[in-house]
Formats: C-alpha cells, sequence, structure tokens
C-alpha cells in the first residue's frame, strides 16, 4: 500500500506544472550548452599551470670523429669521443608572469562568454514562457466564450421556433461559434511546439506552465542606463580588451632574447674525459618579433573601438525596449480602467435584458468586443512582459 501511494506522489510531483524559477534554474544547471563553456574554462586552468614550466629541454647523444679506415676503432685520435648533451631555454625575466597573465584574461573572456550564455539562456526561456502564458490565457478566454455563445445558439434555437425573423441571427452565431473553435485549434497547435521549445531550454520535459504575469509601474529610463554597463556582452567585450592588452604585452617580451643553456658530458677511450658548456640565443635581425608587436597593438585598438560601438548599440537597444515597455504599460492601464470595464458593464446589460430573441444579436456582438479586448489585454501584459525581459537581459540580469 505505501509502495502504491509513493508511486501516486511521485506521478503527481511529475505532471505538476513547472514554475519559471524552477525552469530557468534547471536549465542553469543542466543545460549542455552551459557545460561545454565549463570544460572549456576548466581545459585553461590546466593552460594556466602550464606557464609556470620551462620549455622540454632537449638530450642528445653523439658519437665524433668516425674514421672510414677503421669505423669500429675509438682511440686512432684524441678528438674521438662519445657525448651527451643537455640542452634547456631560459625563458627570459618576467616572460612566464606574462604568459600568465595572458592565460588568465583568457579565462575571462570564457567567463565572460558562459555569463553571456546564461543571459541569452534566460531571456530565450522567459520570451517562450511569456508567449506560453499569452496563449495559454487566449485559449482560456476562448473555452468561455465558446460556451457563452453555445448557451446563445440554444437561447436563439428556442426563439427561432416562434419567430422565424430571428433565424439568420441565430446562424450568424453558429458562424462565429466556428471562427472561435477554429482559433482554438491554431492556438492549440502553435503551444505544441511552445512547450517543444520550452522543453529544450530547460533540459526537462514540460507540458504545463504555472506562472502569473503582474504588470507593475516601469522603472525609469534612467535607471535603467546606469546598469547598462553591466551588459553580458558588453563585459565579454571588455574581457576580450583585457586579452588583447595582455597579448600584446606578452608580445613585447617575446621581443626579448631567451638564452639557451647547453651542457655536455664527453667520454674518450684512450684519453680524459671532458665537459663542454655553450650559451647562446636567437638573433632578432630580421624584425619578426617587432612586426607582431604592432600587430598585436592594431589588434587591441579593434578591440577597443568595438567595445565602444557596442555600447553605443546597447543603449540604442535599450531605448528601444524601453519604449515598447512604455507602450504596453499605457496600452494595459487604458484597456484596465477604461474599455474593460464598459464593455463589461455593456455585456452585463445586453445580457439582463434577453426577453426574447431580439437581444441574441447584440449580446453576440458585446461578446465580440468583451473578446477583442480581453485579447488586447492579455496582449499587452505579455509585450509588456517581454519587453521586460528584453532590459533584463541588456543590464545583465540573470535570474
Amino acid at each position: 500500500m505505501l509502495r502504491i501511494f509513493s508511486l501516486c506522489f511521485a506521478f503527481t510531483v511529475m505532471v505538476q506544472a513547472q514554475t519559471l524559477e524552477t525552469i530557468i534554474e534547471n536549465s542553469l544547471a543542466s543545460h549542455n550548452s552551459l557545460k561545454s563553456i565549463e570544460q572549456k574554462l576548466s581545459a585553461l586552468d590546466d593552460s594556466l599551470e602550464l606557464t609556470q614550466n620551462f620549455a622540454n629541454p632537449e638530450l642528445t647523444f653523439s658519437v665524433s670523429d668516425i674514421q672510414f679506415s677503421d669505423p669500429m676503432s675509438r682511440s686512432v685520435e684524441p678528438m674521438q669521443n662519445e657525448g651527451i648533451a643537455f640542452k634547456q631555454k631560459i625563458p627570459y625575466f618576467g616572460k612566464r608572469g606574462a604568459n600568465a597573465s595572458y592565460v588568465n584574461a583568457k579565462k575571462s573572456v570564457v567567463y565572460s562568454s558562459l555569463e553571456m550564455a546564461k543571459t541569452a539562456l534566460v531571456r530565450e526561456i522567459k520570451l517562450t514562457a511569456y508567449t506560453i502564458w499569452e496563449f495559454e490565457k487566449e485559449r482560456a478566454i476562448l473555452e468561455e466564450s465558446l460556451e457563452l455563445n453555445r448557451k446563445n445558439i440554444e437561447l436563439g434555437t428556442i426563439y427561432t421556433l416562434s419567430e422565424s425573423s430571428l433565424h439568420m441571427q441565430t446562424m450568424g452565431m453558429k458562424l462565429f461559434h466556428s471562427q472561435l473553435k477554429i482559433k482554438r485549434s491554431r492556438i492549440v497547435s502553435i503551444l505544441g511546439g511552445l512547450y517543444a521549445k520550452l522543453s529544450y531550454l530547460a533540459s526537462m520535459k514540460i507540458d504545463s506552465l504555472e506562472m502569473d504575469a503582474k504588470v507593475t509601474v516601469p522603472k525609469s529610463l534612467e535607471r535603467y542606463l546606469e546598469l547598462l554597463s553591466q551588459n553580458r556582452s558588453y563585459q565579454y567585450k571588455s574581457a576580450q580588451v583585457g586579452a588583447k592588452s595582455a597579448f600584446a604585452e606578452l608580445k613585447e617580451y617575446d621581443s626579448k632574447i631567451d638564452p639557451v643553456v647547453q651542457l655536455g658530458y664527453f667520454h674518450r677511450a684512450s684519453f680524459e674525459d671532458y665537459l663542454s658548456f655553450s650559451i647562446g640565443a636567437s638573433l632578432p635581425i630580421y624584425g619578426n618579433e617587432s612586426l607582431r608587436v604592432q600587430q598585436a597593438r592594431k589588434e587591441l585598438l579593434e578591440a577597443k573601438f568595438a567595445k565602444s560601438d557596442l555600447y553605443e548599440k546597447l543603449k540604442s537597444d535599450l531605448h528601444k525596449s524601453y519604449a515598447q515597455l512604455i507602450n504596453s504599460y499605457e496600452i494595459y492601464k487604458i484597456l484596465t480602467t477604461e474599455s474593460l470595464p464598459q464593455v463589461e458593464h455593456m455585456f452585463e446589460l445586453a445580457g439582463a435584458n434577453i426577453n426574447n430573441g431580439k437581444n441574441l444579436l447584440s449580446l453576440t456582438s458585446m461578446l465580440e468586443k468583451k473578446l477583442d479586448l480581453q485579447e488586447q489585454k492579455i496582449s499587452a501584459i505579455a509585450s509588456y512582459k517581454r519587453a521586460q525581459t528584453e532590459i533584463d537581459a541588456l543590464v545583465g540580469e540573470i535570474k
């Protein structure tokens, strides 16, 4: 009995509608697109450790002065020897630190890309969720309107039996009923695709959504402009500038010569063994290092210009989204405080005055107006929430 109860409880939890907060939390924790970036970030930790190591040394074994007259003899003359040599490049002072700084700067770029991906993922989840909410609300209104219109048709059919002039009105209501069913079918089809998209974004199966879209008084545009520097794309560009700067510094160090030290031990069959020591360095006589430094500096300037250009674009996008937010809010207020109360009152009056079939046409007309205004209200709320989502993404909010 206990097992049956546990299974029933588990099934209830599985079919329970998911909240937007749960969906976002699960997506940020398990979405594959984020995991791939996290692995790249982890790989850079290994690269950071590598920057502190020297380059691999070279070990050489040699046999010198092989005589063609007697190739197997190793005691013909003093220059004959067998040797082993160890060669190591020593990084110029500060170069390993510059390498570490560059890897850390690349880590900042990857981390910024992770935060940017999170923001984009949350934004897409919210936009999809609010669109689902919009269509679900429209479907609920359609169901209510279909039921009310069905009752009106039944009532009209009764009156039509005694007054043939009402037949056309009843046929009109039946046509309106068919249009409502067609619209409901279209919404059901759209919702199927939206739930499939939301399931992918959330990394979990979602068949229903539990959420409440509330409209609040918008904050000022100036407040959002103050937060614009927190935009994840802008921070990603800033991290790229930092990486380009670290790379240019690294190229400056690359122009410094790394000395190479070589130590050898040589054995002679009939003479004393001996050691040899040498030090060398590459000669930057062709100007390659200088050209690479110039190239790195130009790439740094390019990144700075791109960062400034992005900020201006973000300001433009913010103004556009804020204008949509204010417009949706104003439409919502008009519909809530003026249009809907008026049509609701007219609809109640039309319904109360049905003492014969002559008022059915006006009632159907009021039903159409009420349905249209309710859909406009839902559309305004959804538009407001989508605009707010765009603004949240622009100012770097992840929640």
